[in-house]
């Protein structure tokens, strides 16, 4: 009798699906029944090949001479961890009374790569369909095998999944390589963990480098028939700014203003709203679980997988959408339903509406979240239609389904709507702004009470109302640095290939060129963490020494591999490639040749005198002690010099600038602080002149320019002689430094033919 085997990716999926096509008898790797073989996957039991068996050229010890490495065709490998499994299903496959093969994988790009890779290594050329679930409830799966899809509908995944893969590849290999043989350490380079460390590494160079600025802000208290309120000073006339950066101005206006009677100048209220959110897709479930329970992007994502395969409590994680589909929000009830024990009081505000919606025959038209246009391969996470009992599950797993639990329900329910009030107050010509806000109702954030802010009412006011300033205080405060990344602010910015965008569109727009999956970023934090390039201190994640100098030398090399945006511009190629918009040999041919010209050109070049250029090139602006003899303003480091922090036009044009490089020697920071503290140097140093000859003098701060005193030749020569080479003395800026030559590989001209996906 005929049979299909169905491959699903691990023993537990296997074990579920089993049941449903009779396949009761265990066999070795199998389970069996009368029409159908159940077996299974590892994960990855295959994968591309190591160099050595690529070519015989790539053998041995680690050299130049070997590099590129670029197969002409990846040769696939059995891993060894595999072996046995992949025994089992190769015999599976060709046995003659299976006729037909399911690919029961995880349903997404690393799924369809597992099962893809084992196919092309046993060589087998039996029709294939794929088994597409979204969630593992018993429902669920037989859904899923009675809506069986055609092979060739993912065959382009397959393609994105086999380029992302042979990608990775080329430039881990090559580029790790050659980078060890350089530095004489182990240097990890890859497509998405190196820009993800750059990302890190210039933040902390932001926090190191950041040198806090004081500012005031004027706060002052106003009373009237015994109700306080409080407000800040704006700087008039666009009344936007509130920092006050010297203190005697501060206390000038808070001493002119205490006591005095104001006037009201305006009252404005006006009503808001706040549209209920997104259900989750991975990354904000991730985002969101380390916020509030510090869980790192890897837990979140294991206790996720476990609610989905084992307690099948949530539909499938790894998924990208926050987006129902109509299909789906036809059943929506009977979710509504599973969940209605745990949360009766939330769940029917949420219920009312959508059988509201039902009976004007809107098919969900007036839920944001209800689009077929906007749902990926899968729907966003939701709870299934099986009740869960809270007991069974640890504390961790609790917490995660509570929070998809009530973003699935606040998802559903009404905006939160409110009154905000604006008040103007003139004192004395000084214009200070109150604002308060009232909820009128709360709608989904009582389903989300963590996010409900305090009413902050304000007096009854019009314009005219005359108020009393009580208190009026000059309040000090600090610029602050950027803060360390956390789980869920690396996240934020892989989504968005480490563009910081608070509008949800446009994240949503940036997310096709983040960096990685929400399947994969997880994984590559924690290679990070595994390589000692990143250290958690807490919450932080904290780019090591380490991985600054790594970060340092593939940015100065090879800035394309270390760019965030252009890691994300290939991550929205395979996007494209999956929705056949770009073609896997256009894709392939790009990455061959970037990896051809990269190795060119780090061949030529000593990693140890970059590294010492790149961090002389990476240094943020900083402050040397002293400030700005034409201005008063601070002094900053950069490139070339020393310069006042207000040159822009906008902040006055100052021109003040200590060149690094003058009468041809490099200045030393120190010598700079001595200048700016002191107005000069007080011991002479060595010059060189334009025409090569030495002098020494001391350098003085003359009407804001750097100027040389001269020493007399006898005090230095010793023989009487008398350099006066006056044509030495200019401020000379650094010359120019010649750029880097054009790092013109041939391009590989191999070809690039698509697996046989």
């Amino acid at each position: 009798m005929p049979k299909t085997l169905i491959i699903a990716e691990k023993p537990s999926v296997a074990r579920e699906i089993a049941p449903l096509v009779h396949a009761a008898t265990r066999r070795e790797g199998y389970l069996e029944g009368p029409e159908y073989l159940v077996s299974w996957a590892v994960g990855h039991l295959v994968g591309i090949a190591e160099p050595e068996e690529q070519h015989e050229a790539w053998k041995g010890k680690w050299t130049l001479e070997q590099l590129p490495i670029i197969p002409a065709r990846f040769k696939l490998a059995v891993l060894n961890d595999g072996r046995r499994q992949f025994t089992v299903l190769r015999q599976l496959l060709h046995r003659d009374d299976v006729q037909a093969v399911i690919n029961a994988t995880d349903a997404g790009r690393e799924g369809e790569l597992i099962f893809r890779r084992i196919y092309l290594m046993a060589e087998c050329v039996k029709p294939v369909q794929r088994f597409w679930a979204n969630d593992m409830t018993e429902q669920g799966l037989r859904k899923s095998l009675a809506k069986l899809l055609p092979d060739a509908s993912k065959r382009n995944l397959g393609l994105a999944s086999f380029a992302r893969a042979e990608a990775d590849w080329l430039i881990g290999m090559n580029f790790s390589r050659i980078f060890t043989i350089k530095a004489n350490t182990l240097v990890s380079v890859g497509r998405v963990q190196t820009p993800v460390l750059k990302l890190l590494a210039d933040r902390r160079r932001e926090i190191e480098f950041f040198v806090p600025q004081d500012y005031w802000t004027v706060e002052a208290t106003f009373e009237r028939e015994g109700t306080g309120f409080a407000a800040t000073w704006h700087e008039p006339p666009e009344l936007k700014e509130t920092r006050i950066p010297r203190e005697p101005r501060a206390q000038e206006i808070a001493t002119a203003c205490t006591g005095q009677e104001g006037v009201v100048e305006s009252a404005a209220s006006r009503k808001g709203s706040t549209k209920p959110p997104l259900p989750f897709d991975l990354t904000t479930l991730q985002r969101e679980a380390n916020t509030r329970f510090g869980y790192s992007a890897k837990d979140t994502l294991s206790i996720a997988q476990a609610l989905y395969e084992q307690k099948k409590l949530l539909t499938y994680p790894r998924t990208d959408s926050r987006y129902l589909t109509k299909e789906l929000y036809g059943e929506i009830l009977t979710h509504f339903r599973a969940i209605y024990h745990l949360y009766p009081e939330e769940t029917v505000p949420a219920v009312e509406r959508i059988r509201s919606d039902s009976t004007q025959g809107g098919q969900g038209k007036k839920f944001a979240c209800v689009d077929d246009k906007k749902v990926t391969d899968h729907h966003a996470i939701i709870p299934t239609a099986n009740k869960a009992d809270k007991s069974r599950l640890s504390a961790e797993e609790a917490n995660i389904y509570d929070m998809v639990c009530r973003r699935f329900i606040a998802t559903f329910s009404a905006e939160a709507t409110f009154s905000a009030t604006t008040v103007h107050v003139n004192v004395h010509n000084h214009t200070f702004i109150a604002k308060g806000k009232v909820f009128r109702d709360r709608g989904w954030l009582a389903v989300e009470p963590w996010r409900t802010a305090e009413d902050n009412p304000l007096p009854a006011l019009r314009k005219g109302s005359r108020v009393l300033a009580s208190s009026v205080t000059a309040v000090r405060r600090q610029t602050k640095s950027p803060a360390h990344f956390t789980d869920a602010s690396l996240l934020a910015a892989m989504e968005t290939a480490g563009k910081f965008v608070e509008d949800e569109k446009l994240r949503n727009a940036m997310k096709e060129r983040g960096l990685g999956t929400p399947a994969t970023r997880a994984q590559i934090i924690e290679t990070l963490l595994s390589r000692g390039y990143v250290e958690k201190d807490g919450k932080k994640l904290i780019c090591s020494d380490r991985g600054l100098e790594v970060a340092d030398m593939v940015t100065a090399l090879l800035p394309e591999v270390a760019s965030p945006e252009m890691t994300g511009a290939w991550e929205k190629k395979l996007k494209d490639m999956e929705a056949a918009q770009y073609t896997y040999p256009d894709f392939m041919r790009e990455i061959r040749t970037m990896v051809s010209r990269g190795i060119t050109h780090i061949k030529g070049r000593s990693v140890s005198s970059i590294l010492i250029a790149a961090k002389a090139r990476l240094q943020p602006e900083r402050s040397p002690d002293g400030l700005c003899p034409l201005c008063g303003g601070e002094v900053v480091e950069r490139e070339k010099g020393f310069g006042c922090a207000r040159w822009k036009r906008d902040d006055g044009g100052c021109p003040f600038t200590i060149w690094k490089t003058m009468f041809g020697r490099t200045l030393a920071e120190d010598t700079v602080r001595e200048i700016l503290t002191t107005g000069g140097t007080r011991e002479p140093l060595d010059f060189v002149s334009r025409a090569g000859k030495p002098f020494r003098a001391r350098l003085v701060l003359e009407q804001g320019q750097v100027k040389p005193v001269f020493v007399p030749a006898a005090d230095y020569n010793g023989d009487g002689s008398n350099d006066d080479n006056r044509d030495g003395c200019v401020n000379a800026g650094q010359s120019p430094v010649r750029g880097d030559a054009d790092m013109g590989a041939e391009q590989h001209t191999g070809p690039d033919v698509e697996p046989e996906v």
